[in-house]
């Protein structure tokens, strides 16, 4: 995964092996006999810049070293996911990707569109790509702004969690035998691994997703920043400066509120 200003493109259509990806990333980094091609990427370095050629035919150019510094810090953020680190960002973006024309002839209705959305969650680091119903979407932005802006709690209870330790000792000393609790305890369980460093109360958040299904949990971790952690299918966490955060979901909102106009779908907030 390539990201750009515009969103994350995909330089391979297969899974990759860690080692060969990591290694890649290396000698291109060196820059001493850089690849002619990364997967379905071409390389090509012309003095003090590199030019890549996307799979789509388009063409970027970067400057050298600033395309060393864009590959450490891949590199950095690479091994703090794999140890279960938050990745420090100073930026975060929420896209809406529409459905497509062939989409909405197929549907037509709003209704049905709704749930034709894709949504997807970046930093320098991809984090997440999933479809979501749009409506739900904006409703759960606007809590997690009244979270992350004035610390106001959902009036969901089920959705704040303070003693997560406590929690997971009571799921497991029942044995979770409800299909509701053996997911509420793997939930749990991925935020206790990527919560370090955040204090509580966590609070539950989903975007609305499905295919894949996501739950976020938003906390402040102190310094003006604050702690995202995906805990079931990135399984990966972010700290973002609390500014950059507000920003991002008030950006997200106003393109889902463009989208809602379309349809013909009165605001939510």
């Amino acid at each position: 995964m390539l990201v750009l200003e515009d969103g994350p493109v995909f330089i391979s259509e297969d899974p990759v092996v860690l080692d060969e990806f990591m290694g890649s990333l290396k000698t291109l980094q060196s820059m001493e006999n850089p690849p002619e091609r990364l997967w379905n990427l071409k390389v090509r370095v012309e003095g003090g810049m590199v030019c890549l050629t996307l799979p789509d035919g388009r063409g970027v150019q970067v400057a050298r070293k600033k395309l060393v510094e864009t590959i450490r810090t891949s590199i950095q953020n690479l091994k703090a996911v794999l140890t279960n680190k938050p990745v420090r960002m100073e930026w975060l973006r929420f896209k809406l990707k529409p459905p497509s024309h062939e989409v909405l002839e197929m549907f037509g209705e709003p209704e049905g569109i709704m749930d034709e959305y894709e949504v997807q969650v970046y930093v320098s680091t991809y984090v997440l790509e999933a479809f979501v119903n749009l409506k739900g979407y904006v409703e759960e932005l606007a809590l997690l702004k009244g979270f992350v802006a004035d610390g106001k709690l959902p009036g969901e209870r089920w959705r704040v969690k303070r003693n997560v330790d406590g929690e997971i000792k009571r799921l497991s000393s029942k044995g979770a035998k409800k299909p509701e609790d053996r997911g509420l305890l793997r939930e749990l369980a991925g935020l206790k691994k990527l919560s370090a460093g955040a204090a509580p109360p966590f609070v539950r958040f989903t975007l609305s997703t499905y295919d894949p299904f996501e739950v976020l949990y938003a906390a402040d971790s102190g310094k003006g920043e604050f702690l995202l952690a995906f805990v079931l299918y990135s399984g990966m966490a972010v700290k973002v400066p609390k500014d950059v955060l507000l920003r991002a979901i008030d950006e997200a909102i106003k393109d889902a509120e463009k989208e809602l106009k379309k349809l013909g779908r009165p605001k939510i907030i």
